[in-house]
């Protein structure tokens, strides 16, 4: 039996109570489920008792791409807005105008297993999700939706992202991919920028971002002032980066290192190009442009330098994370134990015939005094 003031319209709770003014208030949970509808009475009551007007957001008419223009000019000067500009332009094409209040727990719970179905992997479909999650919480600020509505949308679970070892390249591998970057003008920026991010580790923003003041040839070292964690970093300049800095053109008025020689404009992107070097080497999609990243840090471990110092140089704020981008390969483990197996290895043991041995003149003058 229903509770008194929470009654059902179809498959969806509704809940009646008295306003401050005396007037019946009408209102739906937005849920299928009964204690949602209770749990939001019982709020509405409380807000009664404490002299409060429970606020009762309309939102027939808000839609998903009312809600995504607002996210987008919301974002616009977020780090990582790029990203999420193109998550919204896919959710667009998913939801288009459908109304905020059809998007139910049931509803995000199919959309993503349809996108897990769709060969996406756990992080990606991740990362959709949760920028739909802080969409809908953004939409109670906004009065586009109701704090119900939104509680609809967290209550979808994440995937548990699967643990991948990360993908470096060998000293051969980075060679054949420079070597895959071709000579023409539309294929001749990407590998400067290659051995740039090789020898630098820095993220594919860092490197597109970077501008020639950031860059001090005489004392050797780059400076990274927007970074992921926003604190300064500070990377040295080895000798093949020197040289490859030294042979760069440069042109009056361009400040960026790496620019298209036709528009004068920083890169925004390297999918294309950087996809199709990687495809004629025959990497396939497991080489990404932060693959280079993960070659960075794994050679430095590989090379002996410590764990604290790639953390360093990688700007990353606890060695858990460098450990799991700086994995040692299986033939450096072996070597740290067989060196362990060195450092303790024992004197060796008597054989049954050392000790049958001549005794020694102390040995058998104490036997002569101990005598039978």
């Amino acid at each position: 039996m229903a509770k008194k003031g929470i009654y059902k319209r179809g498959n969806i709770w509704w809940i009646h109570y008295t306003g401050l003014d005396g007037r019946q208030i009408k209102e739906t949970s937005r849920s299928t489920k009964f204690r949602d509808a209770e749990a939001l009475l019982i709020q509405r009551k409380h807000q009664v008792q404490q002299g409060q007007r429970p606020e009762v957001i309309r939102v027939k008419d808000s839609n998903f791409r009312e809600l995504a223009e607002k996210y987008e000019e919301f974002c616009q000067h977020q780090r990582g807005f790029r990203n999420k500009k193109s998550l919204l332009k896919m959710m667009r094409e998913d939801f288009g105008m459908l109304p905020l209040k059809f998007f139910t727990l049931e509803f995000v719970e199919q959309y993503q297993m349809k996108l897990r179905s769709s060969g996406l992997s756990e992080g990606t479909v991740n990362r959709r999700i949760g920028c739909l999650k802080n969409m809908f919480t953004k939409a109670v600020d906004w009065k586009l939706a109701s704090a119900s509505m939104c509680t609809e949308v967290h209550k979808v679970k994440m995937f548990r992202e699967t643990m991948k070892r990360d993908r470096f390249l060998s000293r051969d591998e980075i060679d054949r991919l420079l070597a895959a970057c071709g000579t023409d003008m539309q294929q001749q920026h990407l590998k400067p920028i290659i051995i740039f991010a090789v020898h630098t580790g820095c993220r594919k923003e860092e490197v597109l971002s970077i501008k020639w003041s950031q860059v001090d040839l005489e004392h050797g070292f780059i400076t990274l002032y927007k970074t992921k964690n926003t604190e300064l970093r500070k990377i040295p300049i080895n000798e093949p980066l020197r040289e490859m800095l030294n042979g760069l053109p440069r042109k009056d008025g361009v400040p960026h290192v790496f620019f298209n020689f036709k528009t004068d404009k920083r890169f925004l992107d390297l999918k294309r190009s950087f996809r199709t070097a990687a495809d004629n080497t025959g990497f396939g999609n497991d080489v990404v442009f932060h693959t280079l990243r993960h070659t960075f840090a794994s050679h430095l471990v590989m090379a002996g330098v410590d764990i604290a110092t790639v953390s360093r140089l990688m700007g990353h704020k606890t060695l858990a994370m460098t450990m799991r981008y700086s994995h040692l390969a299986p033939n450096h483990l072996s070597k740290a134990v067989d060196a362990l197996a060195g450092a303790l290895k024992m004197p060796p043991t008597p054989t049954s015939s050392e000790g049958s041995a001549e005794p020694t003149k102390s040995d058998s003058t104490q036997s002569e005094k101990e005598g039978p």
